[in-house]
């Protein structure tokens, strides 16, 4: 498995930014969080949740955007 180092966040982060951004429990909050948290590229973390490459991506971009939103926003 490869990892993508530039957005890691912790997992106390993550559940924060789930919540703000109302990601609901399943395989592409998992794959979001593997991306995120962990540093897999979306074909990874989409394996390893069970879902396609597709699905993991958009999942990992849509949280992406969510943080760079709340980070803009914290200042």
């Amino acid at each position: 498995m490869s990892t993508h180092k530039t957005d890691e966040i912790t997992p106390a982060q993550f559940d924060s930014l789930a919540q703000l951004l109302r990601l609901r429990p399943g395989p592409a909050r998992e794959a979001a969080r593997l991306v995120l948290v962990a540093g897999l590229t979306a074909g990874d973390a989409g394996r390893a949740a069970g879902i396609e490459y597709r699905f993991a991506h958009r999942a990992a971009a849509r949280a992406r955007r969510g943080l760079e939103l709340a980070r803009s926003a914290a200042g």
